[in-house]
């Protein structure tokens, strides 16, 4: 009686995960798309399928990653590369130059997307400064002003900036290769090298 119920409860868990596998592949844009449109379909898979490991889970004191930088590679053939890395840092510094209605100077990010309760980020090179997304990011916790507060004099004469760099070359991220003919068609790699330091993987982007 309980190997058939074991064998029941991993049907049940099988049959769950395939229907959730197909239920986020179906809104998935389809077909010859832009970039933005891959960009969105690589959010969508990673949102549904990302875990974040068991060891920084433990570091993390049972916190997933929440946040995610997404970054446009340069085009590799008939493919876009896109690359979306969990943020370690904790906070992202908001610089005076950075002005609302202007495209941010820094790296500071400009464009955002939530999806499962993950917040993913970016920046491009035409888009100003919203208000919107200081608030989602205020709302994930990582909106830090402390250097337009330093500028303007607003901290306290014994302020310690207890800030840290941290650099974690061990943290692996997901590497998107998508067809642009058939952006609905993609192979990623979870890694923590760079872009052009692997051996890619191969697309049938001219397969139907």
């Amino acid at each position: 009686m309980r190997k058939i119920f074991n064998k029941t409860i991993l049907v049940l868990l099988f049959g769950f995960t395939l229907y959730n596998c197909v239920s986020y592949k179906n809104q998935l844009f389809e077909g010859k798309g832009g970039i933005e449109q891959a960009r969105i379909n690589i959010i969508t898979d990673f949102a549904n399928t990302y875990k974040t490991p068991r060891s920084y889970l433990k570091e993390r004191e049972g916190k997933p990653f929440d946040v995610f930088w997404v970054t446009k590679n340069k085009i590799n053939g008939n493919a876009y590369v896109f690359s979306v890395l969990p943020d370690s840092q904790g906070y992202i510094p908001l610089k005076i130059e950075d002005s609302l209605g202007k495209v941010p100077n820094s790296y500071f990010p400009n464009r955002y997307e939530v999806e499962k309760g993950k917040l993913f980020l970016w920046k491009d090179s035409i888009t100003p400064l919203r208000r919107n997304i200081l608030n989602v990011m205020n709302k994930y916790g990582i909106l830090d002003s402390t250097d337009i507060k330093r500028e303007l004099g607003l901290l306290p004469d014994d302020f310690e900036d207890t800030r840290m760099v941290i650099i974690d070359d061990g943290l692996k991220g997901v590497d998107y290769y998508i067809c642009k003919n058939h952006i609905e068609k993609y192979k990623k790699i979870v890694t923590n090298k760079a872009v052009g330091y692997y051996t890619p993987p191969k697309l049938k982007c001219n397969n139907k």
